[in-house]
């Protein structure tokens, strides 16, 4: 949201702001905050040279030990964190760059900015490789479980979707079969997965921003301050508009525990709000300043400091609720991940497992999946049969047409007999995941059938070329063919999966939702790799006895 120009009064005030505000932080934070001065006064006497060869476990000691912080930060979001080549090495731009540069100044110490993702910054800072992180992260109550968050917050964004102007949305009930691009690690994504929305994940918001503007995905999730600067252009503005407010988000830099260094950044955070640095830097980079403006009224209110002159309780904002609710193994499951690092050195990480929506999505995936397997491999023998007696019968008003379609049918990619199915379907009936579900079964035993029925047609040939004038009947055909049969079997399961391309809620689709929102790919596609590779090893046993059984 722009300044009003009408307000000069303001424009002034702001600017003194920021001009005096950062560069003088770390002096006037310091000098008029006794609490502050007492942590780092206590910190630079635990940092001396003894404490500092024993690798002290207090973050603050240990900045002033090594003399450095290193605070994760974005690099490539638009007004707050950017990183540019430059010929003197990278350049950094934005809100938050500018704050980290305030809290090295106010520690007395050089900053090392070091990227992060939103998959990557709580991990980071876990294992010890960034002292502080300030990346864009939305204070929810889920990460509240992980990291330590520094309050008061530093921003407050919106979560909005918006799209083309043409396009219907009045509630989230029309989100259901829309393709919604979405960022790796948005806290909101599990909420548009349950109304039933298609994700398409992006790392970067500009590749999700373009993408919505190539028109891969028709509408698009993010903070309103992303798409602040894309409403500006009055293109953008003609084409597309924001369609549905999801929610409400805080933003807090975090820590890894609750140590001296979250204490000072808890008093700093509350003495930038009072002394108008927050707003100064958000003002200088055109970001929407109404929160930070209610935050400098709030605290340079008398009350919301304790007698230890931190921020009191009653003046803080709590964390947003996304309805992750842990499972009620959620504490097993963590044990076990512990159990499992310790023993093996290895990290495993079961987001499906710890929250309830997560395990909710993961169970249902399951299912599905299953179910599409089955359907898969029952389709894949009705038509290996049926094309299979069609392509041998005598008359040729069977025959010719039958080789048309299979020569058809194999030539085609499986993908693209699906998007041709789902487009043929989606005229005549509205998209729903069982008409998802029914397709994909459909269109997988016609490519696989049409493969397996090709083989037993060439066996049918190769056994009355053996013996003329014989019998090869149907049954006999099909012996000749059982490993060709089986093999395409197979491949109805290894292809299953693809399903997810028109949306059907199985596995793939149902793990991507969930990475979505807890940011972890890799044990994640792990499971994933190793369900599917159960079920083909399942389906080849099965298929082999029942070669030995029924087609010997």
């Amino acid at each position: 949201m722009p300044m009003r120009v009408a307000d000069p009064l303001r424009w002034l005030v702001l600017l003194l702001l920021w001009v005096v505000a950062i560069p003088t932080a770390s002096r006037a934070t310091e000098a008029t905050s006794p609490a502050i001065a007492a942590l780092m006064a206590e910190a630079r006497r635990d940092a001396t040279g003894a404490t500092c060869e024993r690798l002290t476990e207090d973050a603050l000691a240990r900045v002033l030990c090594r003399g450095r912080i290193r605070i994760g930060v974005r690099t490539n979001y638009a007004g707050f964190s950017v990183q540019t080549p430059g010929a003197a090495g990278p350049r950094w731009d934005g809100y938050e760059i500018d704050l980290a540069r305030a809290v090295a100044a106010t520690l007395g110490v050089e900053l090392d900015l070091v990227g992060v993702t939103p998959a990557t910054r709580i991990a980071m800072l876990l294992e010890g490789r960034v002292d502080l992180v300030m990346a864009t992260m939305g204070h929810t109550s889920l990460r509240d479980t992980q990291v330590r968050f520094i309050r008061p917050h530093y921003f407050s964004s919106r979560t909005v979707i918006i799209g083309d102007r043409r396009i219907r949305v009045e509630d989230e009930d029309d989100l259901a079969g829309r393709t919604i691009c979405v960022t790796l690690g948005n806290a909101d994504t599990a909420r548009i997965a349950g109304d039933g929305a298609r994700l398409l994940i992006f790392d970067s918001p500009q590749q999700m921003l373009d993408a919505l503007r190539m028109d891969i995905c028709t509408l698009a999730m993010q903070d309103d301050s992303f798409f602040a600067p894309s409403f500006r252009d009055s293109h953008f503005q003609l084409r597309f508009e924001p369609k549905l407010v999801i929610s409400t988000l805080p933003w807090g830099m975090a820590t890894a525990r609750p140590d001296r260094l979250a204490l000072l950044l808890d008093r700093l955070a509350a003495a930038w709000h009072a002394d108008g640095t927050f707003l100064a830097a958000a003002t200088r980079h055109s970001l929407v300043t109404a929160f930070l403006e209610e935050q400098r009224l709030r605290w340079q209110a008398p009350g919301c400091l304790d007698a230890s002159g931190g921020p009191a309780p009653a003046c803080l904002d709590a964390p947003t609720d996304t309805g992750l609710q842990p499972t009620s193994f959620a504490e097993d499951v963590v044990a076990f991940e512990r159990w499992f690092s310790d023993t093996f050195g290895v990290a495993l990480t079961l987001p499906m497992l710890k929250s309830q929506i997560a395990f909710d999505f993961f169970l249902r995936g399951v299912g599905i999946s299953l179910l599409l397997v089955v359907g898969s491999l029952v389709a894949t023998l009705v038509f290996a049969v049926g094309f299979g007696a069609a392509l041998c019968a005598s008359s040729a008003l069977w025959r010719v047409p039958t080789q048309l379609l299979t020569g058809l049918l194999q030539c085609s990619p499986l993908v693209l007999l699906l998007f041709f199915g789902y487009a043929m379907v989606s005229t005549v009936t509205p998209y729903s995941p069982r008409i998802a579900l029914g397709l994909s079964i459909v269109m997988i035993g016609l490519y696989n059938g049409s493969h397996a029925g090709r083989a037993i047609a060439d066996a049918h040939g190769a056994l009355r070329a053996a013996s003329p004038g014989a019998d090869a009947s149907l049954l006999l055909s099909m012996r000749g063919a059982s490993v060709q049969i089986m093999s395409f079997l197979v491949n109805a399961t290894k292809g299953s999966s693809v399903a997810s391309m028109i949306g059907v809620p199985e596995l793939l689709n149902a793990l991507t939702d969930i990475t979505s929102f807890t940011s972890e790919r890799i044990m994640t596609y792990s499971f994933l790799l190793v369900f599917y590779s159960a079920l083909v090893l399942l389906v080849v046993w099965v298929t082999r006895i029942l070669q030995r059984r029924v087609l010997r």
